[in-house]
């Protein structure tokens, strides 16, 4: 009999306004980053995101006494972060396939919310829309290459969590969830996907995934 997918309970809470240049919905409360925080480090632990976005993990990796680790490509969504974070010098502004290249520490934990991409869109957000790489494969086998680049950073046993959701647009189905797995689990070992239920959610956004992976390279 196949196991039930664990479900928990999260309060949906923005707990940072957004800057003014900022016009995209966030869907990554502080509380999911404190849950498994608290689940999988102790105080001191090196915490990573590849995809910093608005610093959300960093901000709260901060405040519970980790030592906090990012990347953000976009330029303004960076400066911002970095001026609020005390650790500022551990947030790169750089591509995440670059991550090879900066000369990270090896890390104990890694939580992070990849940019989606419908299936059907041709607007790839790893490349910034750049033509030359239009199209969902393209988008997947970039997400391969940064998770093959992290599973490198993350020391062996370390946990990575991945939140993910799967999209629908209209008559279009995009099973991001399943397809981010197997991008990253061609590096990492999956150990289980957890439903989170949002308490008090956003009336079309009852629910979240977090994908488990262990580094056992």
């Amino acid at each position: 009999m196949r196991e039930k997918t664990p479900l928990i309970k999260i309060p949906f809470t923005l707990e940072r306004p957004n800057p003014p240049f900022e016009a995209g919905e966030i869907r990554y409360p502080e509380a999911l980053v404190r849950h498994f925080l608290k689940t999988y480090t102790k105080t001191g632990a090196k915490v990573f995101d590849p995809f910093a976005g608005l610093g959300t993990t960093l901000f709260v990796a901060e405040e519970m006494g980790r030592k906090p680790f990012g990347i953000e490509a976009d330029r303004k969504r960076y400066e911002w972060v970095a001026g609020q974070l005390e650790n500022w010098q551990n947030l790169h502004n750089a591509d995440a396939s670059k991550l090879a290249s900066l000369h990270l520490p090896k890390m104990d934990f890694c939580i992070t919310s990849p940019p989606y991409m419908p299936k059907h869109h041709k607007w790839n957000p790893l490349f910034a829309g750049n033509p030359k790489h239009a199209g969902y494969d393209k988008y997947l086998a970039q997400m391969t290459r940064i998770f093959k680049a992290l599973a490198s950073r993350m020391k062996r046993g370390a946990t990575v969590v991945i939140q993910a959701d799967n999209l629908r647009h209209g008559a279009h189905y995009t099973p991001l969830v399943r397809d981010l797995g197997i991008a990253a689990g061609a590096s990492l070992t999956l150990q289980n996907e957890i439903i989170v239920e949002w308490q008090n959610p956003k009336p079309d956004y009852p629910y979240t995934h977090c994908l488990i992976f262990k580094n056992l390279t």
